[in-house]
């Protein structure tokens, strides 16, 4: 906990040296469906209290503009009457019912598949999805200490239930028809035999199989551990389906085995997919929310920005100088991510957040950008192995920077020159050079 504080600390003084710029967020309209006070209206110190507000973000997004050039598939997701690309998804914001009594800093936390973890970190909160309550408040520092704090929904497989943050992605498609692709699923059984598997990795959204009644073009395979020999499992002793009573019914996003998943066995699907999500608009969720309640004193609408308005008064500016965003684990590097292509930097030009705390991120990254993308899985020593997440570059030395692999694997950040402060706690210190010789510390 100490140590958090003076990590925070210090993202805050080296902040105080950057100077703020307006920006125009890529939020078309945010839509309020509740505003309450937080954990009863507990007074926080000189803070005073808090309130909460929860809704949905409309995002607008111009496919033409250089800082989304990154967004995998953006040129194949319908566009609205003016060219744009249309998305909506889940936000929540605490904030001081007295925004001159604050410290005038957002702080931005990257929800880790749904879950909200910034004020069990920092708070010792009991965890919640939806913060109401004087024990979701936990110790208070963040309130105490004045921020504001933000949430919001960024990726698209996140299954609903317990609160957990919902975005709706738009789907690809190439000149009016549908994309398929073969991919792949890895069914790792790690309790009893069962005969039914989702495609899914831990209980999230997946993509479905084109024609369910048909497995001909896909394979099913077993092996004994990841580098074992795969064995392909005969087609007539499995279906995509799932057990309704005894009777075996087709399924798009489960496979039925006849005889058994057994433990402790991988077992691998290759299958063709289809309607692939513009998965990278998840990123642009992230940048465009923590830009507009940084910048934008109102939606296209006219709803005003509740950072840009204290009590019945309307400000002139939105209250945070500074905005900060913060991630753990999985969140963290999606943070790294964030970095490494652009997404601090909105459409005009201008960053979203002027500081970056990527915790237990190690030297990661993540598949949150490509086609069929599916970003609640990652790699681990047992599975998923060829999901992305530790590749080149591990971090900002210039001498990582500049590979001699060439300028494919380069950083936006250095090349835009917009310099900001990034911490990265908890880091792995093994990661090496180009040259498999030389060891890193990240920053």
């Amino acid at each position: 906990m100490r140590k958090s504080i003076v990590l925070l600390a210090c993202i805050i003084v080296i902040c105080g040296w950057i100077s703020a710029g307006k920006l125009y967020a890529e939020v078309s309209r945010i839509e309020i469906t509740e505003r309450t006070a937080f954990a009863g209206g507990m007074s926080f110190g000189k803070v005073g209290s808090y309130e909460k507000i929860r809704g949905r973000l409309h995002y607008a997004v111009d496919p033409e503009n250089e800082s989304n050039a990154q967004i995998v598939d953006l040129q194949y997701a319908p566009r609205n009457a003016d060219g744009l690309v249309e998305f909506e998804g889940d936000f929540v914001l605490l904030k001081p019912v007295n925004l001159e009594r604050g410290n005038h800093r957002l702080l931005y936390d990257v929800n880790n598949r749904g879950g909200l973890r910034m004020l069990a970190h920092f708070n010792s909160a009991r965890g919640s999805n939806n913060p109401s309550t004087v024990e979701h408040a936990g110790n208070g520092f963040l309130m105490r200490q004045g921020y504001s704090l933000l949430w919001c929904a960024w990726n698209w497989d996140v299954a609903p239930g317990n609160d957990k943050m919902q975005i709706d992605l738009p789907i690809a498609t190439k000149d009016g028809q549908t994309i398929t692709a073969l991919i792949n699923a890895e069914l790792s059984i790690v309790s009893s035999e069962t005969k039914v598997q989702k495609f899914a990795w831990g209980g999230s959204r997946c993509y479905e199989v084109v024609n369910p009644e048909d497995n001909s073009t896909a394979t099913l395979t077993v092996r004994d551990d990841p580098m074992g020999q795969r064995r392909e499992i005969p087609r007539d002793r499995w279906r995509f389906g799932l057990l309704e009573g005894e009777n075996v019914v087709a399924d798009s996003t489960n496979v039925y085995f006849e005889d058994g998943f057994q433990p402790g066995k991988i077992y691998e699907l290759l299958y063709v997919a289809k309607d692939p999500r513009v998965v990278g608009l998840g990123l642009a969720a992230i940048r465009d929310a923590i830009s507009f309640f940084h910048f934008e004193t109102k939606d296209s609408v006219g709803t005003p920005n509740p950072l840009a308005e204290s009590g019945q008064e309307r400000l002139s500016k939105p209250d945070p100088e500074f905005a900060y965003i913060f991630g753990i684990s999985q969140s963290g590097r999606v943070t790294v991510h964030m970095i490494y292509q652009g997404f601090h930097v909105d459409e005009k030009g201008r960053m979203a957040f002027e500081g970056a705390w990527p915790h237990v991120a190690g030297g990661g990254k993540g598949g949150f950008n490509f086609r069929f993308a599916q970003t609640t899985h990652h790699p681990s020593h047992i599975e998923g192995n060829y999901f992305p997440a530790d590749y080149f570059p591990f971090n900002y030395n210039l001498q990582q920077i500049r590979s001699p692999a060439g300028p494919v694997m380069c950083w936006r950040l250095p090349r835009r020159k917009e310099k900001f402060p990034t911490f990265l706690s908890r880091i792995m210190r093994w990661n090496t050079g180009p040259d498999r010789r030389h060891s890193f510390i990240p920053m």
